[in-house]
């Protein structure tokens, strides 16, 4: 008998609340980036990338052939590689038609560090890849969000590390 109560109890919370999926592109200091989440009731989480078609230049590796240029014989380049979030929302529905999604979560992202000789030769023009570094910290965003259609919401926001993105979002109840 306690095993129905808690059937229906917990069918009945996941039918009597909100649910959607989203997803958010985006274009910041990182270039392009892009996210995935879900929504539940007026909490949601997502994950997201930046950072993937970002420019750098080309490089190579270390060699015999190609040694790395001494530390005062080269300046150092960083380039980010890959940014990866995860966030955590909650959704305001302060008006009829407009929602308004606060975000904070947490960032992970990993540098090229990339060398050039200063001498004048071949060798000064290559970059060679010196280390990588890996960076984490606390991200924030901001987005407000429109109600489009019964079961459609579309939205503009920005992000701390991910920068201005748009979101989509489909609903169902």
């Amino acid at each position: 008998m306690l095993s129905s109560i808690l059937a229906f109890s917990q069918d009945n919370l996941w039918n009597s609340n909100i649910k959607s999926v989203f997803g958010e592109i985006g274009y910041g200091s990182l270039k392009w980036s892009g996210a995935l989440g879900f929504r539940f009731w007026d909490i949601g989480a997502s994950m997201g990338l930046a950072g993937f078609a970002a420019s750098r230049p080309k490089y190579i590796y270390p060699s015999s052939q190609y040694p790395l240029p001494k530390e005062f014989e080269s300046e150092e380049y960083k380039f980010t590689y890959v940014l990866v979030t995860t966030e955590l929302y909650y959704f305001f529905e302060v008006f009829e038609d407009f929602i308004i999604t606060p975000s904070i979560g947490f960032y992970v992202q990993q540098d090229s560090a990339l060398r050039r000789s200063l001498r004048d030769n071949d060798y000064g023009l290559l970059f060679y890849l010196g280390k990588t570094e890996n960076k984490t910290g606390i991200t924030f965003g901001l987005g407000v969000d429109y109600y489009y259609s019964d079961d459609m919401v579309v939205g503009l926001g920005y992000n701390y590390r991910r920068g201005i993105f748009a979101r989509i979002a489909y609903y169902w109840f």
